[in-house]
């Protein structure tokens, strides 16, 4: 099959998208990225790392670390009602929060807030040197956000100073960044799904691995539920969406 030849994603029940912030810097978060790399074998959850930059005062500044990131993980914790953050943290679409480490507490939170799969189905296809990304209509009554998140599949770092010094960490699906490339309306116009082509430099820049979109309620400033999720992957299986049959 020719390389620009179509490539239809595999329809998959995605029931929750993890996001952890940690941190070189943290002797906490060693525990908690051997984790959450459990979690990413599994085929029904996304799994994003996100580096912070909060301990970087402390004598070693992380080397994958975005300013970003850190802003994020500050407007949720805004958004819960605390002026603090910490690491390591596990966000789990986009509402649910807890230590990145506390397996029982990832677990349970799991159980009660994805008891079925994301509402929202997201549909990647590859055509060449384009992503066709397509987010089906939906009932939701607040505007939502599209999200690309570039990652990486893995990333090793020996770190020299600071909590973790003379450690090799490695983290998994890193990512990048996190960029808004579209927003949904209130509530969907007709039965058509919303779709973007993405150029593949775009959808993976700087040799990323893989990236994940992100259907995610309210905008930056203020993120909400995620709703809905997709991942695709280089030379592995084929993107990662959540189907449900009565969309």
């Amino acid at each position: 099959m020719p390389a620009a030849a179509q490539q239809a994603s595999q329809a998959i029940q995605l029931r929750a998208v993890i996001e952890l912030f940690t941190s070189q810097g943290c002797a906490s978060c060693p525990p908690a990225d051997n984790l959450i790399r459990r979690y990413a074998r599994d085929n029904s959850i996304i799994v994003l790392t996100l580096p912070v930059t909060c301990w970087d005062y402390l004598g070693w500044r992380d080397t994958l670390a975005k300013d970003h990131f850190t802003i994020r993980q500050r407007i949720y914790a805004k958004i819960r009602g605390s002026r603090s953050i910490y690491t390591p943290q596990a966000v789990i679409n986009g509402t649910a929060h807890m230590v990145g480490s506390d397996e029982t507490a990832i677990g349970g939170a799991l159980e009660t807030t994805t008891t079925s799969a994301l509402p929202v189905k997201v549909d990647i296809t590859s055509t060449g040197e384009t992503f066709r990304i397509a987010v089906a209509a939906s009932n939701t009554r607040e505007r939502s956000t599209i999200l690309l998140a570039p990652f990486y599949r893995e990333r090793s770092v020996s770190v020299d100073d600071g909590e973790n010094a003379g450690k090799r960490l490695t983290y998994t699906n890193v990512v990048s960044g996190l960029l808004p490339i579209g927003q949904l309306p209130s509530s969907s116009p007709s039965a058509e799904a919303f779709v973007i082509n993405l150029p593949r430099a775009s959808a993976l820049p700087d040799n990323t691995d893989g990236f994940a979109i992100l259907v995610q309620s309210g905008n930056p400033d203020r993120p909400g539920q995620v709703i809905g999720a997709a991942s695709y992957m280089q030379n592995t299986s084929p993107a990662r969406t959540r189907h449900s049959p009565n969309l």
